[in-house]
């Protein structure tokens, strides 16, 4: 009988100024240390053989070395990217046993949380996740969102982040604010945005704003 699949509870998490580990050195630990340091995280990578692009980015810790139980102290987050099974095993149990986040490439069973297929467009992020059984398919189904979700939502994003502390500002009222941030994102102004006319939807929702505060 197959066990049951967890049941994942989605977040995004903030890893500004948090130190992360890395265990592997070749492409696809260089894709994940990456994704770590493109998050703000703070990262340690370690393994006996690192690839010289990996060592040559002075953004990251490098440890040219075997992994210790000890490189996992004080550490919020870990992925393993290697392909030794037994050390997977071994990093996976350590981690878990410190209370540390783990995830080990390509083996859902030994992670205590798994990485989605995300779209980025700035401050927009859609994941896709088939909770580990078949990032294949978590990859295509990001491909089809991305033929409707394109860059012009990350501006849209981006202007709204600008504006938010005047909606708070000019309507106390939940309700109210509401009823604004539903107009503030009508398709027009991503038609705008989209044509090339940026500036012009954000004059007109800024516009927006003020009515609203009259």
């Amino acid at each position: 009988m197959q066990r049951d699949k967890p049941a994942y509870y989605p977040v995004c998490l903030d890893l500004r100024r948090r130190r992360t580990l890395v265990v592997g050195g070749g492409k696809v630990a260089a894709r994940k240390a990456a994704a770590l340091r493109a998050a703000g995280a703070e990262v340690t990578v370690v393994a006996p053989l690192i690839d010289p692009k990996l060592k040559d980015d002075a953004s990251l810790d490098i440890h040219e070395r075997p992994f210790r139980t000890t490189d996992l102290h004080n550490i919020t987050l870990v992925i393993a990217a290697t392909d030794d099974e037994v050390l997977n095993r071994t990093i996976a149990r350590d981690a878990q046993d410190l209370g540390v986040l783990v995830n080990v490439v390509d083996c859902p069973a030994l992670c205590s949380f798994v990485l989605p297929a995300t779209l980025k467009h700035g401050h927009v992020q859609v994941s896709v996740s088939t909770a580990g059984s078949s990032p294949t398919l978590a990859r295509k189904l990001r491909d089809l969102v991305a033929e409707t979700v394109g860059p012009e939502y990350g501006q849209l994003a981006s202007i709204l982040a600008e504006l938010r502390a005047r909606v708070i500002e000019a309507l106390p009222d939940h309700q109210q604010r509401a009823e604004l941030f539903e107009r503030l994102t009508d398709t027009h102004f991503l038609s705008l945005i989209r044509d090339g006319k940026t500036d012009q939807a954000r004059t007109e929702m800024l516009e927006l704003v003020k009515n609203a505060g009259a």
